[in-house]
């Protein structure tokens, strides 16, 4: 049995080559080095063009008991659980085209490779656009964004990605293709299984392609960056704003340790302790000027220290180091880690004073941004490697005080492998069970499933 197993994955990049050309399949550690996750370097690398070579990717994988991947440019796989095997990554980079572009119902099928920043190029040209922004846009691809839920500071205005999302084609585990989903706004009779694709993180099904809601592009944006002396007088503005007939398309806020760039960029300056407010508002000219006017003057009479309004390019370059705040931190340092809590939209401002309170105690800097309007905090650890278990201990015991919680997202590779508690839920069975439902042999993603193993 065992001869047979380690025949089956000798022969395996001989029968991708079948299904893709040679040319499509990579081998060999030296090529296949710049797919190593989670510290494991896979056997090959394949790149399917179409639907029908994914599903029989799949199928060759079940037969021959290969662990597979799903890939898109590689940005969010060192998230969440560490993989337990990866014998063979599956990038979808060469299925990066819009299959179908309907402008008169606002929709858009791409295939999942698809680089975001791509498709808002294209799209601009016909006046429209895809309000999904996360941090890794200009690399990310929609298939990857759909499959770790990937939202951006948008979301305030536009919804989630399960809001822009009306339709997926998946290839599940067994190889089957499947259509969730459709062109209109309604479009579920029975369960909602767009939906269950949707954050799943390729443990479910392979996504090869999606509809997408898509938006006339805005006549004109304006960015409103306020400073505040305390964290308090930002939130009270905040408040204010979402209790008002004000719709804001994001609502930001960033600490002195990750914003200094952004408001030095913004025409300011950000000192200890104070903290940089976003404001931005996008639609008709009207609506914009509307926007400048009232914010600004909420703004003075909740303490802002300095408030800037910045519109078109000027207002693109700080929004630019705002966004890439992600990946600096990251960067910072080898030991850098990263953690989001999600607590009630009224308590986002206290769970900003335990994070601090709690990196003070322990000595540690630790940096943070929010996207206020949905009471998402993230949370930087650039310096306390050894301190590392015992703040993230507290700060779960923060959030869960709150009445949310707090996760892991980015670390390193051996502190992401002694995470084994996730937060507290009862719904973790129920997935287990998808995921053996769904992928008897485990081939997809094994060990990402939240909760643990089945």
């Amino acid at each position: 049995m065992a001869d047979s197993a380690s025949r089956a994955k000798t022969d395996f990049p001989q029968k991708l080559a079948k299904i893709v050309g040679d040319g499509n399949v990579l081998t060999g550690e030296k090529a296949t080095a710049p797919y190593t996750v989670d510290g494991i370097t896979p056997q090959v690398v394949v790149y399917p063009a179409s639907n029908g070579q994914v599903a029989d990717i799949i199928k060759e994988a079940n037969k021959s008991q290969i662990t597979l991947v799903p890939w898109g440019s590689g940005s969010k796989q060192p998230v969440g659980p560490c993989l337990e095997s990866a014998d063979a990554v599956l990038c979808l980079k060469n299925m990066n085209q819009i299959a179908e572009l309907d402008a008169s119902n606002f929709s858009v099928q791409v295939q999942a490779g698809m680089v975001n920043a791509e498709l808002q190029k294209q799209l601009a040209e016909q006046k429209l656009f895809f309000p999904l922004d996360p941090c890794f846009m200009e690399t990310s691809t929609i298939g990857g964004e759909i499959a770790t839920n990937a939202n951006g500071p948008r979301r305030l205005m536009y919804g989630t990605v399960r809001d822009l999302v009306l339709g997926v084609t998946v290839v599940t585990p067994t190889g089957d293709i499947v259509h969730t989903g459709g062109k209109t706004m309604k479009n579920v009779a029975g369960l909602d299984l767009c939906r269950m694709f949707i954050g799943s993180r390729g443990t479910l099904g392979v996504i090869a392609e999606a509809v997408l809601r898509l938006f006339p592009l805005p006549e004109a944006s304006v960015g409103i960056y306020a400073i505040f002396a305390s964290p308090d007088d930002a939130f009270r503005l905040v408040g204010q704003l979402l209790n008002s007939p004000l719709t804001p398309s994001a609502i930001e806020l960033a600490d002195s340790v990750v914003g200094r760039k952004v408001a030095e960029a913004a025409g300011s300056s950000l000192n200890d302790s104070e903290v940089l407010l976003i404001v931005n508002s996008e639609g008709t000219k009207g609506d914009v000027a509307r926007h400048r006017k009232d914010v600004a003057s909420l703004a003075g009479a909740n303490k802002a220290k300095a408030t800037m309004a910045l519109e078109g390019e000027k207002a693109s370059r700080p929004w630019k180091i705002y966004r890439a705040v992600h990946q600096t931190m990251l960067a910072a340092s080898p030991a850098a880690l990263q953690g989001k809590a999600s607590v009630p939209i009224s308590k986002l401002g206290d769970m900003l004073q335990r994070v601090k309170r709690i990196g003070a105690s322990q000595g540690v800097e630790i940096g943070v941004t929010a996207q206020c309007g949905s009471g998402i905090l993230y949370a930087y650890l650039v310096d306390g490697a050894v301190k590392t278990g015992r703040i993230t201990s507290e700060l779960k015991q923060a959030a869960a005080s709150l009445g949310g919680f707090f996760l892991i997202e980015s670390a390193p590779l051996s502190f992401r492998k002694e995470l084994t508690t996730p937060p507290p839920r009862d719904d973790y069975e129920i997935m287990k069970r998808l995921k053996a439902e769904f992928d008897p042999k485990n081939i997809l993603n094994p060990g990402r499933t939240p909760g643990g193993r089945y």
